[in-house]
């Protein structure tokens, strides 16, 4: 079994919360404010690795993890981070792109799980990175969809 690891970072990125969809028998009179609550940097670690399945083909497996970081001189402190994505569904799950008309078209939705609960927020990425975190993105989906293709060939 052979292991590799990269990193990739994005250090301006922004975390704000996505308020709940209004109800008709809500008591609320207006929207709840949109509330930046982290902003810091984004680790993004990817294990890729292979195994030998019963017939000695070697099949790639991939995952993600990633970390909210508050950079600090001196270390870096976890804000809050995903749970480890192995599948196409689970990262398809964990982040996908804004259709939230209170955000602009270059955000991102994620759900991120605290004490159980599942939490959404909105994540925004520095516009200099946009493109490079965009491309990252969908080279992961079709990483994880080639690889679902291959297991189940």
């Amino acid at each position: 079994m052979k292991n590799s690891h990269l990193r990739h970072e994005f250090l301006n990125v922004t975390l704000v919360t996505i308020p709940p969809p209004p109800k008709d028998d809500s008591v609320l009179i207006e929207k709840p404010p949109i509330q930046e609550i982290f902003n810091g940097k984004l680790l993004i670690k990817e294990f890729l690795s292979t195994t030998q399945d019963s017939s000695s083909y070697s099949l790639p497996r991939s995952s993600l993890h990633f970390q909210f970081l508050f950079d600090d001189s001196k270390e870096d402190i976890i804000f809050c981070e995903s749970n480890l994505l192995d599948n196409l569904y689970k990262f398809q799950e964990f982040i996908f792109r804004s259709t939230n008309l209170s955000f602009a078209a270059d955000t991102y939705d994620i759900i991120v799980e605290v004490l159980n609960m599942r939490i959404p927020l909105n994540l925004k990425v520095d516009h200099k990175d946009t493109r490079s975190f965009s491309d990252l993105l969908v080279r992961f989906k079709d990483e994880f969809e080639l690889i679902e293709e291959m297991y189940y060939m």
